[in-house]
């Protein structure tokens, strides 16, 4: 016989195991009815005390190589160079930034990461806010991290070079071409940050690339699923905001061979708030089967502010080669 018999565990509907082993209701039918016993043929729907079915070999074999062997995914371990293309809308700001970013990865859970230029609303910066911003953020780059078990970066191991390259190259850089209220605004925010990015990673999470490219991805999924509780910063009304989560490990690859997992929650209750509509978060990663690195990055963000719905998309793609 070239079938494999498997069980049912539940009541399951035959157009359902049909989809799932990719194969015709009639021709599941038939093939099961040519190899069980008498006892066991199968009519048109399942009947209660039918609790196996006889599968092709082949049609088995497809099915068992997409199954995620276990409900478990571990840190990438391996040295990678990855380059993502990194695209962030804030609808209310009707805002688009968008930039490359360069992730080196070490076998120890320390990762490097390095900007390339950014384009805001699809063009190079040319205000003059905008450009003192780009200035004093490339003081941030190159920046070591290192990672715990989850992916989430644990400590920020070159700040004082980061500090150094703030103090003695980009800040005096913006001193010398910007003068004025604004600028100097500007330069005391910055200050700020660079003065207090020793005290640990949680100065990172007001660009929201970070919490959520290093979301704690890498963990076990009881029963293909875990909670979390995030935080996500919105800049247009300077505010964090949390949400109440679950990660779904989805228990087969994708059609391109990926790990899928969905991340979907709602904003927690805030008694404070005067807002009665709370906001949600939807993000679907891909990740590549055999590394286990983020492939992609796709959803959104949202809350309510003086009820009005505020809205954060995101998009992460590998990049092959810089364009």
């Amino acid at each position: 016989m070239d079938g494999i018999k498997i069980e049912i565990r539940d009541l399951v509907d035959i157009d359902s195991l049909s989809k799932e082993y990719d194969i015709s209701k009639n021709e599941l039918i038939s093939f099961h009815n040519r190899n069980c016993a008498l006892h066991e043929l199968l009519p048109e729907r399942l009947p209660k005390y039918i609790n196996s079915i006889y599968i092709p070999k082949e049609k088995y074999k497809k099915w068992k190589e997409k199954q995620l062997p276990v409900s478990r995914i571990d840190v990438p371990e391996a040295s990678e160079m990855l380059t993502y293309g990194v695209l962030i809308t804030q609808q209310s700001q009707e805002l688009n930034i968008y930039y490359l970013i360069d992730i080196q990865r070490f076998d120890d859970r320390k990762v490097s990461i390095f900007r390339q230029k950014l384009q805001v609303n699809n063009n190079e910066v040319d205000l003059m806010v905008e450009k003192i911003m780009e200035t004093a953020g490339k003081a941030l780059y190159p920046i070591h991290m290192s990672l715990n078990k989850k992916g989430k970066p644990d400590r920020i191991e070159n700040a004082e070079d980061i500090q150094t390259r703030w103090n003695e190259i980009y800040r005096p850089r913006i001193q010398q071409y910007y003068v004025g209220e604004t600028a100097e605004g500007l330069i005391t925010t910055y200050d700020y940050f660079y003065e207090n990015i020793e005290n640990g990673v949680g100065s990172l999470q007001r660009n929201v690339f970070y919490p959520i490219f290093f979301i704690p991805l890498y963990d076990s999924y009881p029963d293909y699923q875990k909670e979390e509780r995030l935080n996500f910063y919105f800049p247009s009304f300077g505010e964090m905001i949390y949400y109440d989560t679950v990660f779904s490990l989805q228990r087969t690859f994708s059609d391109s061979g990926r790990i899928v997992i969905q991340v979907k929650g709602d904003q927690c209750y805030d008694e404070i708030s005067l807002d009665e509509d709370k906001g949600k978060i939807e993000l679907d990663y891909q990740l590549d089967k055999e590394s286990r690195n983020v492939f992609s990055v796709t959803g959104t963000l949202s809350t309510f502010y003086d009820n009005q719905e505020i809205k954060i998309y995101i998009e992460i793609y590998r990049q092959e080669a810089y364009l």
